[in-house]
């Protein structure tokens, strides 16, 4: 009995470790794998955040340059720049 069980011994030692070499890489592969999904959402995330960024810079230079309010004026009055030959300029000296 004690002979057969020195036989079954290596056999039996090298079947448990690489079974747990298996589960281990399993294991890795598994968390690699979940790892890739969260960057992958942050990459979509800082390219969301990016493009946000990027339309507020365009709103405020449209603001200080004042085409939003002219925008505003010509879409809610239905204003419109006069033909420049139509402008008269009046000075008045003092």
């Amino acid at each position: 009995m004690n002979n057969n069980f020195r036989s079954c011994a290596w056999p039996l030692f090298w079947f448990v470790l690489v079974s747990i070499s298996a589960v281990y890489e399993i294991d890795l592969h598994y968390q690699n794998r979940e790892l890739f999904k969260e960057y992958q959402a942050l990459i979509k995330q800082k390219d969301q955040q990016e493009i946000r960024w990027k339309q507020l810079r365009l709103d405020l230079s449209e603001i200080t340059s004042g085409l939003s309010l002219e925008k505003e004026a010509s879409e809610k009055a239905a204003m419109k720049l006069p033909d420049s030959s139509k402008i008269k300029i009046v000075l008045i000296n003092e």
